[in-house]
């Protein structure tokens, strides 16, 4: 088999819920070879075996290794990344993944998801940065794809220059349901409707649960084939019919959802000719972007009708609603006071700023008060 015919090497870290279900869109299809990176070995070797089983249920007979390292152990991720030399490496890991709090009682996730994600941040940025730090060891030169709250984790590693390549899910999960409703109110086919969103990750969890929200910081383009002079629905409805008549499930089973948008990412990356997906955190920049993959490049489409700076702008201001005011130079966040006032009030845990390097030791105090908070819910 000639090089360019060789199939890519995926590697997935993080054997979670995610990674599964990426895996079962994956797998059937027998395009990649697959490597998933695990902390726990029989879990780790479970995941791959249920994958490579249910494939030649199907009558595809995948290759899938499992190789196990703890992220926290640099040095040894390190070696693993090097000895697999994966083209595609993909972070599925995370300390608690957001979605967790939506398995409280209705009224206290309602309540606690008021905080938003930004205080959640050491959960996501502590294992993403461990892994950058090994990919920039392994001296790999494999595209990097981050799940992990990539709006604002992506940025916060690029001002240390460890910035992964692209995120996944976020803004590109609000998209079909936006195509669908644009659609539904122009009676047209949602496969003629051609959306470009600018947005943050509050902006796309907001949207499916109220509708538009209140000082929305967002940019929506559109254009339906065939219907260039039509009369434009007002945002507000396009966003009301998502909340209404494109209702879904959420939570882990929400979470397929997330998975087909990182496949496009994962495909769009190898594509012969260029894709255009959605994706948060691209080139390390804040907020979520629609973006042009083709070949291992990736591009972030900007225009005249929303400029690199303006689109820069209006995810920063959202990500002050997501609970992160600001990201310094030296990756260190500033926390938004209201956000972090809920978390005090529910957890009893606050802070004002956080270094990248104290991520770890926040991590364990907010894991500590959560577990703590949950026991008492029940």
């Amino acid at each position: 088999m000639s090089p360019s015919m060789r199939k890519k090497k995926l590697l997935l870290v993080g054997a979670g819920n995610l990674c599964l279900q990426i895996l079962k869109i994956l797998g059937p299809k027998n395009a990649f070879d697959f490597v998933v990176l695990g902390r726990d070995e029989e879990t780790t070797i479970r995941l791959c075996n249920l994958v490579a089983l249910s494939c030649a249920q199907l009558g595809q007979f995948i290759a899938i290794k499992p190789v196990i390292a703890d992220l926290t152990d640099i040095a040894k991720v390190a070696q693993r990344l090097r000895e697999e030399a994966p083209d595609i490496l993909v972070n599925c890991a995370s300390l608690q993944s957001w979605r967790v709090i939506t398995g409280l009682p209705k009224l206290s996730f309602e309540k606690l998801d008021q905080a938003q994600l930004g205080p959640w941040l050491p959960m996501h940025l502590t294992l993403t940065h461990c892994l950058m730090q090994a990919v920039k060891a392994s001296g790999i030169t494999s595209k990097t794809v981050n799940a992990a709250f990539p709006d604002a984790v992506n940025p916060i590693l690029g001002r240390l220059g460890l910035a992964p390549d692209i995120g996944v899910g976020n803004v590109a999960n609000l998209i079909p349901a936006v195509r669908f409703s644009i659609a539904r109110l122009l009676e047209c086919a949602p496969a003629d409707v051609q959306v470009q969103l600018y947005a943050q990750h509050y902006f796309s969890h907001y949207v499916p649960r109220g509708g538009l929200p209140p000082r929305a910081s967002y940019r929506l383009l559109y254009e339906v084939r065939g219907q260039q002079t039509a009369p434009r629905p007002p945002d507000a409805a396009i966003f009301a019919t998502v909340k209404s008549e494109f209702r879904r499930l959420g939570g882990v089973d929400g979470q397929f959802l997330t998975a087909c948008s990182a496949v496009t990412v994962i495909e769009g990356l190898f594509s012969p000719t260029p894709v255009l997906v959605h994706a948060p955190g691209p080139l390390g920049l804040p907020g979520g972007y629609p973006v042009w993959l083709h070949d291992g490049r990736i591009q972030v489409q900007f225009s005249e009708a929303c400029p690199q700076d303006e689109a820069v702008r209006i995810n920063t201001v959202c990500q002050s609603q997501d609970g992160i005011d600001a990201i310094h130079c030296d990756g260190s966040v500033t926390y938004n006071p209201q956000c972090m006032a809920v978390m005090q009030s529910m957890l009893g845990y606050s802070k004002n700023t956080m270094a990248v390097e104290q991520a770890a030791e926040f991590a364990r105090e907010l894991a500590s008060k959560y577990r703590s908070f949950k026991n008492s819910t029940w």
